[in-house]
Protein backbone atom coordinates (compact mmCIF):
# COMPACT_ATOMS: atom_id res chain seq x y z
CA UNK A 1 0.00 0.00 0.00
CA UNK A 2 1.25 3.39 -1.08
CA UNK A 3 1.92 5.99 2.04
CA UNK A 4 -0.91 9.00 0.66
CA UNK A 5 0.28 11.27 3.36
CA UNK A 6 2.25 14.18 2.92
CA UNK A 7 6.04 13.70 3.23
CA UNK A 8 5.87 16.25 6.17
CA UNK A 9 3.14 14.40 8.25
CA UNK A 10 4.65 10.74 7.80
CA UNK A 11 6.12 8.53 10.62
CA UNK A 12 9.32 8.83 10.76
CA UNK A 13 12.00 6.21 11.76
CA UNK A 14 13.94 7.03 15.20
CA UNK A 15 16.93 9.80 14.91
CA UNK A 16 20.35 7.71 16.32
CA UNK A 17 18.42 4.49 15.96
CA UNK A 18 20.59 1.78 14.55
CA UNK A 19 19.53 2.02 10.73
CA UNK A 20 19.42 5.64 11.21
CA UNK A 21 23.38 5.61 12.28
CA UNK A 22 24.26 3.32 9.62
CA UNK A 23 22.54 5.18 6.48
CA UNK A 24 24.85 8.56 7.93
CA UNK A 25 27.72 5.47 7.73
CA UNK A 26 26.74 4.49 4.34
CA UNK A 27 26.52 8.14 2.89
CA UNK A 28 29.76 9.05 4.57
CA UNK A 29 31.43 6.23 2.57
CA UNK A 30 29.97 6.53 -0.53
CA UNK A 31 30.98 10.44 -0.40
CA UNK A 32 34.61 9.89 0.76
CA UNK A 33 35.36 7.12 -1.64
CA UNK A 34 33.14 7.80 -5.02
CA UNK A 35 32.20 11.64 -4.29
CA UNK A 36 28.82 13.17 -4.37
CA UNK A 37 27.75 12.09 -7.79
CA UNK A 38 27.16 8.66 -6.36
CA UNK A 39 25.30 9.64 -4.00
CA UNK A 40 21.65 8.06 -3.83
CA UNK A 41 19.31 6.46 -2.18
CA UNK A 42 19.49 3.12 -4.11
CA UNK A 43 23.56 3.67 -3.09
CA UNK A 44 22.98 3.91 0.59
CA UNK A 45 20.52 1.26 0.46
CA UNK A 46 22.62 -0.91 -1.41
CA UNK A 47 26.26 -0.06 0.78
CA UNK A 48 24.60 -1.10 4.07
CA UNK A 49 22.23 -3.61 3.40
CA UNK A 50 18.51 -2.53 3.26
CA UNK A 51 15.61 -1.68 0.88
CA UNK A 52 15.50 1.71 -0.74
CA UNK A 53 12.60 2.78 0.67
CA UNK A 54 13.74 2.04 4.06
CA UNK A 55 16.36 5.19 3.61
CA UNK A 56 12.90 7.57 3.31
CA UNK A 57 11.30 6.12 6.01
CA UNK A 58 14.29 7.72 8.36
CA UNK A 59 15.10 10.46 5.42
CA UNK A 60 12.38 12.34 3.94
CA UNK A 61 14.82 13.61 1.41
CA UNK A 62 18.11 12.76 0.36
CA UNK A 63 19.03 16.00 1.35
CA UNK A 64 18.05 15.25 4.82
CA UNK A 65 20.03 12.49 4.68
CA UNK A 66 23.41 14.52 3.53
CA UNK A 67 22.51 17.45 6.68
CA UNK A 68 22.13 15.00 9.09
CA UNK A 69 25.13 12.95 8.22
CA UNK A 70 27.54 16.52 7.76
CA UNK A 71 26.20 17.51 11.20
CA UNK A 72 27.16 14.41 12.61
CA UNK A 73 30.82 14.87 11.68
CA UNK A 74 30.92 18.37 12.61
CA UNK A 75 29.75 17.67 15.78
CA UNK A 76 32.43 15.16 16.24
CA UNK A 77 35.50 17.81 14.94
CA UNK A 78 33.56 20.49 17.38
CA UNK A 79 33.95 17.97 20.43
CA UNK A 80 37.52 17.26 19.05
CA UNK A 81 38.43 21.37 19.06
CA UNK A 82 36.78 22.42 22.55
CA UNK A 83 39.02 18.98 23.67
CA UNK A 84 41.67 20.31 22.24
CA UNK A 85 41.17 23.70 23.70
CA UNK A 86 41.10 22.94 27.16
CA UNK A 87 44.21 20.88 26.99
CA UNK A 88 47.68 22.17 28.35
CA UNK A 89 48.79 23.59 25.06
CA UNK A 90 45.55 24.41 23.30
CA UNK A 91 47.20 26.21 20.30
CA UNK A 92 49.04 22.86 19.39
CA UNK A 93 46.11 20.60 20.28
CA UNK A 94 44.14 22.57 17.94
CA UNK A 95 46.99 22.56 15.32
CA UNK A 96 46.60 18.82 15.88
CA UNK A 97 43.08 18.95 14.96
CA UNK A 98 43.15 21.03 12.11
CA UNK A 99 46.32 19.05 10.44
CA UNK A 100 44.85 15.66 11.28
CA UNK A 101 41.13 16.51 10.40
CA UNK A 102 38.56 14.59 9.02
CA UNK A 103 39.23 13.50 5.66
CA UNK A 104 40.05 16.48 3.21
CA UNK A 105 37.74 14.61 0.49
CA UNK A 106 35.12 14.40 1.99
CA UNK A 107 35.16 17.74 3.33
CA UNK A 108 35.15 19.14 -0.39
CA UNK A 109 32.23 16.81 -1.31
CA UNK A 110 30.12 18.77 1.38
CA UNK A 111 31.26 21.93 0.28
CA UNK A 112 30.35 21.12 -3.34
CA UNK A 113 26.78 20.39 -1.53
CA UNK A 114 26.63 23.27 0.41
CA UNK A 115 25.75 26.01 -2.37
CA UNK A 116 22.46 24.07 -3.63
CA UNK A 117 21.42 22.10 -0.69
CA UNK A 118 20.03 25.24 1.72
CA UNK A 119 19.63 22.77 4.77
CA UNK A 120 23.49 22.07 4.62
CA UNK A 121 24.37 25.38 3.42
CA UNK A 122 23.55 26.75 6.81
CA UNK A 123 25.17 23.98 8.70
CA UNK A 124 28.40 24.07 7.08
CA UNK A 125 28.41 28.15 8.18
CA UNK A 126 27.40 27.16 11.21
CA UNK A 127 30.60 24.44 11.56
CA UNK A 128 33.05 26.93 10.27
CA UNK A 129 32.10 29.83 12.40
CA UNK A 130 31.95 28.25 15.73
CA UNK A 131 35.56 26.24 15.02
CA UNK A 132 36.35 29.48 14.11
CA UNK A 133 35.69 31.43 17.42
CA UNK A 134 37.00 28.30 19.51
CA UNK A 135 40.37 28.87 17.45
CA UNK A 136 40.50 32.24 17.86
CA UNK A 137 39.60 32.47 21.88
CA UNK A 138 42.66 30.04 21.73
CA UNK A 139 44.74 32.33 20.33
CA UNK A 140 43.76 35.56 21.63
CA UNK A 141 44.36 34.07 25.24
CA UNK A 142 47.79 32.86 24.18
CA UNK A 143 48.64 36.24 22.96
CA UNK A 144 47.31 37.75 26.13
CA UNK A 145 49.01 36.02 28.38
CA UNK A 146 52.67 36.04 26.35
CA UNK A 147 51.89 39.51 25.85
CA UNK A 148 52.34 39.08 22.41
CA UNK A 149 51.51 41.26 18.81
CA UNK A 150 50.42 40.04 15.63
CA UNK A 151 50.65 41.44 12.56
CA UNK A 152 47.10 40.74 12.19
CA UNK A 153 43.64 39.48 14.35
CA UNK A 154 43.36 36.50 16.33
CA UNK A 155 40.45 35.36 13.62
CA UNK A 156 42.24 36.14 10.74
CA UNK A 157 45.41 34.27 11.88
CA UNK A 158 42.81 30.99 12.40
CA UNK A 159 41.57 31.27 9.28
CA UNK A 160 44.91 31.26 7.51
CA UNK A 161 45.58 28.22 9.85
CA UNK A 162 42.82 25.84 9.21
CA UNK A 163 43.02 27.08 5.69
CA UNK A 164 46.72 26.28 5.59
CA UNK A 165 46.23 23.07 7.44
CA UNK A 166 43.41 21.99 4.59
CA UNK A 167 45.81 22.53 1.96
CA UNK A 168 48.39 20.41 3.56
CA UNK A 169 46.13 17.63 3.81
CA UNK A 170 44.25 17.77 1.11
CA UNK A 171 47.79 18.34 -1.38
CA UNK A 172 49.49 14.85 1.21
CA UNK A 173 46.49 12.99 -0.13
CA UNK A 174 47.33 13.39 -3.40
CA UNK A 175 51.26 13.27 -3.13
CA UNK A 176 52.31 17.34 -3.27
CA UNK A 177 54.80 17.79 -0.90
CA UNK A 178 56.29 21.11 -2.27
CA UNK A 179 56.84 24.31 0.06
CA UNK A 180 54.46 21.89 2.96
CA UNK A 181 57.95 21.55 5.18
CA UNK A 182 58.69 25.39 5.55
CA UNK A 183 55.11 26.17 6.03
CA UNK A 184 54.87 23.74 8.81
CA UNK A 185 58.38 25.50 10.00
CA UNK A 186 56.39 28.69 10.28
CA UNK A 187 53.22 27.28 12.02
CA UNK A 188 55.74 25.66 14.63
CA UNK A 189 58.02 28.97 15.35
CA UNK A 190 54.38 30.76 15.54
CA UNK A 191 53.46 27.88 18.37
CA UNK A 192 57.13 28.49 19.98
CA UNK A 193 56.48 31.89 20.62
CA UNK A 194 52.79 31.35 21.79
CA UNK A 195 52.97 28.54 23.80
CA UNK A 196 56.42 27.56 24.68
CA UNK A 197 56.43 23.70 25.83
Amino acid sequence: MVDTKPVSERRMGPVGSENWLAMLDGAEAILREEGHAALSSRRVAEHIGVKQRLVYYYFRTMDDLIVATFRRLSERELKRLAAARSSDLPLREIWDVCIHTTDARLISEFMALAGRIDGLGKEVIHFIEEARRIQTEAISEALVARSARLPMDADALALLATSLALSLTREADLGVSMGHEGAIAVVTRILDSLEPV
